[in-house]
Formats: structure tokens, sequence, C-alpha cells
């Protein structure tokens, strides 16, 4: 493992953005990092498998200071790339970054102050849509982010959004081995760790930008493969019944998760009927990936499968309309 640059002072919190694509591909996120109004109270550590594979500009220190690059030498999955982040932060809380989902210019200024009350484990944002037109994009943030979608009070919650939240790092460091299987479902790490008596707080004050695909086949093979992957890792070492049990439920699943995104759309008004209507469908689709998840013995293929839809989302999202963009105030 290899760095560009050393820490000269113990930062607030550390944002990990697994760059297991090229440098285009997370230019945007840096940048959303570099215009934060506490940008000097931050650590941008930036996970990649080599400075090959990430094709940095030669002048990278210049352009980004603030950032440390590190090279893990090998072929990465994004659940691997974060728990290698996690592991090497300097900060008491590793923020994880996607390069498809923005912080507003305060984001972490607001997620620093709750970090500053020492009574959270995981500190979530509230999401708001990047997309602007597309209906399968609007449609799957308010199914997968609506129950962050709308809500001005801030409060403890079960659960926040996974990827895009700040987490305790002494709190993963106990997984050990564990940590990288565990980040790839953060929803079930985030139900471990209530369990433990950990809390979780949703911070509603802190606001990040959601992008979901743009056009129906790759939101359908996204929704799939997340599914997919959920439901490997969600079975665990169920017996045969309680898998039968399970997937006797996927019907209750697939209709909570629908109710879930119409409330957020209702909540939102965040758009026609149209995306109203797209809701139930991909919920279905999301939950038979599930269920197919959950009776695979092909465990690495289908964390596998996680990591390959949710990297490098620009070729799904429609560059003129609704181009990811650095949110700036």
């Amino acid at each position: 493992m290899s760095a560009f640059k050393e820490i000269e002072s113990k930062p607030e919190l550390t944002i990990i953005l697994a760059a297991v694509d090229d440098y285009l591909t997370v230019f945007e996120a840096i940048r959303s990092i570099e215009i934060q109004s506490v940008a000097e109270k931050l650590e941008l550590l930036i996970v990649i498998e080599s400075l090959t594979s990430f094709s940095a500009p030669d002048d990278f220190q210049t352009r980004h200071p603030m950032a440390r690059l590190l090279q893990a030498g090998r072929p990465l999955m994004l659940n691997e790339a974060r728990a290698i982040g996690f592991e090497l932060a300097s900060a008491d809380y590793g923020f994880i970054l996607e390069d498809h989902c923005l912080p507003k210019q305060d984001c972490m200024e607001q997620i620093i102050h709750r970090i500053h009350q020492n009574k959270w484990s995981v500190i979530g944002p509230s999401i708001e849509h990047g997309n602007t037109h597309s209906i399968p994009g609007r449609a799957t943030n308010l199914l997968t982010y609506g129950e962050w979608m709308g809500h001005s009070r801030a409060e403890e919650r079960n659960f926040v959004s996974g990827y895009s939240s700040a987490w305790r790092c002494s709190s993963l460091r106990k997984l050990g081995n564990h940590l990288e299987k565990e980040l790839a479902i953060p929803s079930r790490l985030q139900q471990r760790l209530k369990q433990a008596g950990e809390q979780i707080y949703f911070a509603a004050e802190a606001t990040m930008l959601h992008w979901e695909a743009s056009y129906w086949r790759p939101m359908i093979w996204i929704l799939f493969s997340q599914g997919k992957g959920m439901g490997y890792i969600r079975r665990g070492s169920s017996s045969l019944g309680s898998k039968i049990i399970g997937s006797l439920l996927a019907p209750l699943i697939a209709a909570s998760r629908t109710v879930r995104g119409l409330l957020a759309w209702w909540r939102t008004g965040a758009g026609s009927m149209q995306v109203a209507l797209a809701i139930p469908g991909l919920a279905l689709i999301w939950t038979a990936g599930e269920l197919v998840g959950y009776w695979s013995s092909r465990g690495q293929e289908a964390l596998q499968s996680v990591s390959n839809v949710e990297r490098k989302r620009q070729p799904y999202i429609d560059a003129i309309r609704e181009p990811i963009r650095c949110p700036i105030s």
C-alpha cells in the first residue's frame, strides 16, 4: 500500500472514495469535497487499484492538494476498497463517498457537528434527486432512498443511507476480516450495530444529491444485481426452512417497498404520475433479484455484481439533461 501524501494533523472526518475506475469517473466527487465549507477539517482518502489504472494527470497533487492516494496494487471491488479506507483513515469517522452521490457545500459541516456530539455510530444525510428528468431514475431514487427524502426533522433512526454516511471507524474495525463483506450491504451492517446497542442518526440538515441510471434497461440491471447481492448476504447460514419462509415473504417485501416509495413520492412531490406508476414494477425487480441471491451458492459472484453496478454510473446517466455535477450553492 502506498500513498502520495502524508497527513499533517488529525482531521475531523475522513472521506473514503473508492476509485476502482479512472480519474475522470471520480473527478466531480473529488471537487465536491474540495469545495466543502469545512474542507480544511477533512481528509480525502482515495483508494485506487494502481496509478496506471487510475490514469491520474501528472499534476494530480497540484490540482488536488488535500487528496491522499492509496494504491492497493490489485483489482478491487468497491466494498474491498472501502474496507481499506476504514482501516487507514486518520479521523475517528469515515464517510463513504460514491461517484454518483455528491454532497452540497455545507453537508460535511453538518455531519461534523453531529460527530461532536460523540453519541452516534452512523450519521446519514438527507437525499435529493440528482436526476431531474428521467422516470426510472427518479422512481428508483424514491424506491431506494425515499426514506431519507423530504424530511426536515433530524432524529435517531434504525437506518440511514448506507453508502453515503459517516461511520465510526472503531465500530467497523472490530469486525476484522468480516468488514469487507459487511460493507457490500450497509443496511445489514447498520442492523448489526443497532443490535449491539449502537446508535444511528439521520442528519436532515446535511444534504446530498443522488443520481440513478437515466434509462430503463440499465436501471433494471442495477436493481436486480443489487437485490442479488443483498439476498446472498442476508441469508447467511439460514436453514432450508428459513429460506423457504423468507422466499414466501418476498411478495410482502415487494409490497412494503412499493408503499415506501409511493409515500416518498407523495411526500416530496417528486414527479409525474408516470414516476409513481414505475415504482411497483421496479420494486418487484429489486425483490426478484434478492430472491435469486437468497438461494444462490455463488457468493463471490453476487458480491461482485453489487460492486459492478455501483461503479462508473456515468455511462447510464443522460449527460445532457441530468449530468453528474458537483453541487455548488
